[in-house]
């Protein structure tokens, strides 16, 4: 039996950037297949999307935000073990401008509640930070 081979470090560089996309993407996916299974059991009609959504699926649609900005923060977190939260912050303010931004240009879709977009923004802001305390705690708070 051979040993197996022993994996080269990952630069200074490249950790924080595969840690911050990687929680991006896992994010969106779970944001995605949540807000879809929300739609799935709450939007009915072919006119569903042109009237006002239904209380289940805007709330849906924020549990599927704290569920993946939360999955989201704690893979961040994971890749990054033993190092600071900058990264994890830099997710937490990129989620957080993608959700308050079309709030912020009147752009929002026009049939969520008008305290939805700013809602989803800090439920993911604060899902982001929470995932990433979870795993720091997990780990036994080694990182600095």
């Amino acid at each position: 039996m051979t040993a197996s081979p022993v994996t080269p470090p990952t630069s200074t560089f490249a950790r924080p950037a595969i840690g911050l996309l990687a929680g991006i993407g896992v994010a969106l996916l779970v944001i995605a297949i949540g807000t879809v299974i929300a739609g799935l059991f709450t939007l009915r009609g072919p006119d569903a999307l042109t009237r006002a959504f239904p209380a289940g699926y805007v709330w849906g649609k924020l549990v599927a935000a704290a569920v993946g900005a939360l999955a989201g923060g704690f893979t961040t977190s994971r890749i990054t073990v033993g190092r600071s939260l900058y990264t994890v912050v830099v997710l937490a303010v990129i989620l957080f401008v993608a959700a308050a931004g079309p709030a912020l240009r009147s752009t929002s879709f026009p049939n969520d509640p008008a305290w939805f977009p700013f809602t989803l923004a800090v439920i993911e802001l604060a899902g982001v930070l929470v995932g990433a305390l979870l795993e720091r705690r997990m780990d036994g708070g080694s990182a600095t």
